[in-house]
């Protein structure tokens, strides 16, 4: 796994704890520290960085504001929300973190906290080796699934987007599409739409209340219809992904 990790603290005795448990669990690549917002955009502008581990409770800013700007600016980059007050962690979830730690860090919740973070920066390995012979309005597109951010019908035409920003118009429906990319970890989340597990970073209720929307890991959203949401759990503990 070996991540380059960010760990944003302005106290120096918690963010040392922090950094020893990190070490002695994440065996990471590299250890960049920050102690205000200033630092913290710095280094993530600076360095490629894996994951960032963000105090809330900060002097010169609060640790939303920090996630506002990952959001906006470093959307592929997950972050782990770090409090010593719970009452923070409710108003925490608006903003989306891969976990919450209290402080100081319990070694084993945070040894939960790198194995989710190992299980989501991985495709599946049938996506590292496999590959499709998509038909499309170019010819024949050679993909792997990992390439593959969504496909989605957008009026008459099913659309396949790449992760790197590219889009084939496809010669087939998505009730064909389905059938095989659900061998690849694909889910129908909506009428319209198939997006791959590995691409996918939170599902949550949409503006209107009365569906939902997945979160892809470029910042996109997608419509999951009511009826495929309860589904949508199902696929992915059979997946082997842990609700907790």
């Amino acid at each position: 796994m070996n991540p380059t990790i960010l760990i944003v603290d302005d106290d120096e005795n918690s963010l040392r704890m922090s950094r020893t448990a990190m070490e002695a669990l994440a065996e990471p690549a590299r250890i960049h520290c920050a102690r205000t917002a200033a630092e913290t955009m710095a280094v993530l502008d600076r360095e490629p960085i894996d994951l960032v581990f963000l105090d809330i409770d900060m002097p010169d800013t609060s640790g939303f504001a920090i996630a506002d700007y990952l959001r906006r600016n470093h959307p592929q980059v997950p972050y782990v929300f770090l409090t010593g007050y719970v009452d923070f962690a409710a108003r925490g979830y608006d903003y989306e973190p891969m976990d919450f730690l209290t402080k100081p860090i319990d070694l084993m919740r945070l040894r939960r906290t790198l194995e989710r973070y190992g299980s989501r920066s991985q495709p599946p390995p049938d996506c590292a080796r496999e590959r499709i012979a998509v038909d499309t309005s170019e010819g024949f597109v050679l993909l792997s699934p990992a390439e593959i951010a969504y496909v989605g019908k957008e009026r008459r035409t099913v659309k396949l987007h790449r992760t790197g920003g590219e889009e084939h118009a496809v010669r087939h429906s998505l009730d064909e599409l389905e059938a095989v990319f659900s061998d690849f970890g694909f889910f129908r989340i909506h009428q319209s739409c198939l997006a791959p597990l590995h691409n996918i970073v939170s599902v949550r209720p949409s503006r209107f209340g009365k569906t939902y929307e997945a979160v892809l890991s470029d910042g996109t959203c997608l419509p999951v219809s009511r009826d495929k949401y309860q589904k949508l759990r199902s696929f992915l503990a059979s997946r082997g992904v842990p609700f907790i």
